[in-house]
């Protein structure tokens, strides 16, 4: 858990981040409801075309890699790798909306490539930050 009360001292910055919430919270059930019509678009019960059925899943996990990253990573991440992450992995998801059938599919594997991503740069921060503690503490 990453403290955020440092960077909420003026009341506009604090309003943001806790009504920005709201978004998260919203765009999280919303990809809910997206995997449902993807689900009921791929057993043929819907009547909607399938770039809309795309749509349903890909815009809301979008929205949510924005949310987090805007009221939580950008504070946190370290370099413009780190901060790239959820920005790029929320433009891909959006590019596969227009994979069709397999959309469904890709935005499960941008968003699980994001993950490990994000996890391999965290940790390349912090092996780097140990190894600097051990040369100040070995010199």
């Amino acid at each position: 858990m990453v403290p955020i009360h440092g960077h909420l001292r003026a009341h506009g910055q604090a309003f943001l981040w806790g009504y920005g919430h709201y978004l998260i919270f919203s765009s999280a059930a919303a990809i809910g409801a997206g995997l449902e019509v993807a689900v009921e678009h791929a057993v043929g019960k819907t009547h909607i075309s399938t770039l809309s059925a795309s749509a349903a899943l890909t815009l809301p996990t979008a929205l949510y890699l924005l949310a987090v990253w805007a009221l939580h990573s950008r504070y946190f991440k370290v370099g413009v790798a780190q901060q790239l992450v959820l920005p790029v992995a929320a433009l891909l998801v959006i590019c596969c909306t227009f994979l069709g059938d397999w959309a469904v599919l890709a935005t499960g594997l941008v968003c699980s490539g994001a993950v490990a991503v994000g996890v391999m740069l965290s940790a390349r921060v912090v092996s780097r930050e140990r190894a600097a503690r051990a040369t100040a503490a070995a010199g």
